[in-house]
């Protein structure tokens, strides 16, 4: 399942309900003491089987319990609550509609300190006086219910003896009633079913703290791994699951058949006794851990070293997760710039991202670093304020294209100091991140056919900016660089067949009309996808599909991966953003000239090169 939004009251300084919304990757910035770690912290205390401890409790206003709720998306499609009967959490009316939204799972944990959390689901039941949402409701009762509401006869004779159907019936007849709020204990009695079915899908939570102990196992280099071997176990709950309950049966039945003789000895002893099995097998004595060759405890290494353990953690797992289909991870990191060389804080944001886009992993992360948040979504980022001592934190979030959005990432980059980068001389516009990374992997094919062409990407001289989705330094490139008069080539996508009048056409005539330097070119084909080779579409991503001058690749490339065995199904999305990073990159320049023999995207780097050269005279 995926994390689509978290709400918190009553845990330390959070006083008052706060709601923040997750993405694949979401990002905290904010001052010291703001308030990210008790939300980080919070997060991980939900998605563990943790009690709150008491210093944990908000002190102000005399909470008692702490509140923290959660809500997902891809949900399992079926769940099984009675035996073998098989239902959808929408037919047992467990997901919460939202108006102009998908249906939601909405999970709330209340804890009081010491004791375990009493959890529930947050939905909407049938408004009738007397009646509990029907998923409470015992077997005898709900059929009791059924027949006093005259719906027997509308259930299947094969059917009556399970209760999905029962349930459903329920529903359909009080289909027109008003709806109210319903609070779905599912941790206690009957209704512990529903956690038992839910839990195996909740999403793996792995924190990875700043401010780590120094120990022979220091849990800096140690935790990643640990989490490894956590993930493993996860990976096999029902697996587990399966042998505790056969283990159950079997210490059940060799009580029963002891009982059995008991009663034949002394009857009078055996009254009243039933058997009873408790307990589960505990799995926290894996320890993973590194050794080196000489024996030198891995610990005593510098923090940078350690940490890039985490680095090639993080990088195997996205590649382990990109070719296997499993239960989703939550990856929360705390200050990754920590102890870490500026060109090792590069390599853990691509990490990250790549990480994030693996389709079954969120990446959630807290800086104070320019760099890193300069190089992050703009749209990912969350600022945390608090208003002084006492004060509950406040939360923003960027909503991209939104009227406040432009205020709230200045206020983010005065905060953190992004500055843009007075050498740009050229800015180059084009339509979003994906062709960002287009541009960034297709250099090398491009430079063995003209050595003398910029390198976009790592040039100074040169920023790359998304027209939509861009990462907050391209955000304030933008911004502050076409006031200082930077020359603009801009590169759109054609969108549409040769016979048909592009999208972006109107704004290429009225840049280039222009009384200025600035250019504006409108690819010849449908878009940059259609400029990667079949065979390197093919190495990169494991799927054959035919690239024509106008075809929609990366729909090609979606449904090919539904077809093709061994792959993970890609959607269309997914299917994009690899083409632009892992195909792009695969391509030579025999192949670059094989799809563009005009040689058009060999012409785009050497206009911005001409244009930064004559720039720097």
């Amino acid at each position: 399942m995926k994390l689509v939004a978290f709400e918190i009251t009553g845990f330390r300084g959070y006083r008052e309900l706060r709601r923040v919304k997750f993405e694949d990757l979401t990002t905290f910035v904010g001052r010291n003491d703001a308030g990210k770690s008790s939300l980080m912290d919070a997060l991980e205390l939900f998605f563990s089987s943790e009690k709150l401890h008491k210093d944990d409790l908000c002190v102000l206003d005399g909470f008692e319990k702490a509140t923290l709720t959660a809500e997902f998306r891809d949900f399992p499609d079926l769940i099984t609550l009675d035996a073998t009967s098989e239902t959808t959490l929408e037919d047992e009316r467990l997901l919460l509609e939202i108006e102009g939204a998908e249906p939601v799972l909405r999970m709330v944990k209340v804890y009081t300190p010491g004791k375990t959390a009493e959890i529930f689901i947050d939905t909407k039941s049938p408004e009738a006086e007397g009646i509990d949402h029907p998923i409470l409701l015992k077997q005898a009762q709900l059929r009791q219910l059924g027949r006093d509401l005259g719906l027997e006869d509308s259930i299947p004779a094969a059917e009556r003896i399970k209760n999905p159907p029962w349930r459903r019936a329920i529903f359909d007849h009080f289909a027109a009633a008003p709806m109210q709020p319903a609070l779905v204990p599912i941790s206690t009695d009957d209704a512990k079913k529903i956690w038992d079915q839910l839990k195996s899908h909740i999403p793996y939570f792995c924190l990875f703290k700043v401010d780590r102990p120094s120990s022979d196992q220091d849990s800096e280099a140690r935790d990643p791994l640990a989490a490894a071997a956590k993930i493993a176990i996860a990976e096999r709950e029902e697996e587990i699951g399966r042998i505790v309950q056969e283990v159950e049966a079997r210490a059940t039945a060799l009580v029963t058949r002891t009982l059995e003789k008991l009663q034949e000895m002394a009857p009078d002893l055996a009254v009243g006794l039933t058997p009873d099995v408790s307990g589960h097998p505990k799995w926290d004595g894996f320890r993973t851990t590194l050794k080196t060759d000489s024996n030198v405890p891995f610990n005593k290494r510098g923090s940078g070293t350690k940490r890039l353990v985490l680095l090639n953690f993080f990088r195997a797992e996205a590649e382990r997760r990109a070719a296997e289909d499993g239960r989703s991870i939550i990856y929360a990191f705390e200050e990754p710039e920590s102890s870490q060389h500026p060109a090792n804080q590069r390599l853990l944001l691509e990490s990250f991202k790549r990480l994030a886009m693996a389709g079954n992993s969120q990446v959630v992360l807290t800086t104070h670093s320019p760099l890193v948040a300069q190089n992050l979504p703009a749209a990912s980022l969350k600022l945390v304020t608090k208003d002084g001592a006492g004060a509950c934190p406040d939360i923003q979030e960027v909503n991209e294209g939104g009227a406040d959005a432009g205020p709230l990432l200045d206020r983010i980059a005065a905060e953190l100091g992004v500055l843009p980068d007075s050498r740009v001389v050229v800015l180059v516009m084009v339509e979003g991140p994906n062709d960002v990374n287009f541009f960034e992997n297709i250099y090398p094919a491009v430079s063995n056919l003209d050595a003398d062409v910029i390198d976009l990407m790592a040039s100074p001289n040169v920023a790359v900016v998304p027209m939509g989705g861009a990462d907050l330094k391209h955000w304030v490139s933008k911004k502050y660089l076409q006031a200082l008069g930077c020359v603009e080539y801009h590169i759109f996508d054609r969108d549409c067949g040769p016979d048909d009048h592009p999208k972006y056409q109107d704004h290429v005539d009225e840049v280039n009309g222009g009384d200025n330097e600035n250019t504006a070119r409108l690819t010849r084909k449908r878009e940059t996808e259609n400029y990667i080779h079949r065979t390197a579409i093919q190495t990169a991503l494991q799927v054959d599909v035919a690239v024509s001058d106008f075809d929609d690749i990366p729909r090609l490339v979606s449904d090919a991966s539904k077809q093709t065995p061994g792959i993970l199904d890609m959607g269309q999305g997914s299917a994009k953003r690899r083409l632009n990073l892992e195909a792009a990159r695969a391509m030579d320049s025999t192949m670059l000239q094989e799809i563009d023999p005009e040689g058009e995207v060999v012409g785009w780097f050497r206009d911005i090169s001409e244009i930064v050269r004559h720039r720097l005279q």
